[in-house]
């Protein structure tokens, strides 16, 4: 690959065939295209710095003009419009959390219960709140994770204990919610089984 200093070169040897003139020519064209290549790149760097009230702005500007893919880049272009990044972030923790309704990761010791609880439980699991964390027990969000990817692989692999459910069951883990007793009141724990 040629650097443009020897594109341009080549280029001119074969409208001038005179190396002489092409070393006078690249020298007159030099400084040129580096004031060219500091003024585009002094610009650009410029733009990095725009304080918040001007990028405020600038997105009130877009959306007035209905511009919303120009407002936020981190929005995919087959998203439907108005979509800003702070919903984006929340449609993709959403999805991420569908993979807690896998069947049979959920378990709990009333046994089957409505889409609502479940949903419930889900957001008890993923919340920061003291709610959530009460809830987890000692368990932190790492440990669940990692119960739900062993659970997906137990479920979406061939394994040692294929045409053993028995053993399976034993060795796939999942989460148990019972309710507890905590101050006089019934409260949901949850626990990882393995």
């Amino acid at each position: 690959m040629f650097s443009w200093n020897e594109n341009v070169a080549i280029s001119l040897i074969h409208l001038l065939r005179d190396p002489e003139l092409i070393i006078y020519f690249m020298s007159l064209l030099k400084p040129m295209r580096r004031e060219f290549v500091e003024e585009e790149a002094r610009e650009w760097h410029e733009s990095l710095r725009v304080s918040k009230e001007d990028r405020w702005k600038s997105v009130s500007e877009l959306s007035k003009a209905r511009k919303f893919s120009l407002m936020n880049s981190s929005v995919p272009i087959t998203c439907k419009l108005p979509f800003d990044g702070g919903m984006w972030r929340n449609s993709c923790a959403l999805l991420k959390s569908i993979l807690y309704f896998r069947y049979g990761f959920l378990k709990f010791s009333q046994g089957e219960i409505s889409y609502s609880k479940k949903i419930h439980t889900v957001n008890l699991i993923l919340g920061d709140t003291p709610t959530s964390q009460n809830f987890r027990n000692q368990w932190d969000i790492v440990c669940i994770r990692e119960a739900l990817m062993d659970f997906i692989l137990f479920e979406d692999t061939d394994h040692a204990y294929q045409g053993y459910p028995e053993l399976e069951d034993e060795e796939k883990p999942f989460i148990f919610v019972e309710k507890t007793r905590i101050d006089g009141e019934d409260k949901p724990i949850m626990n990882i089984i393995n």
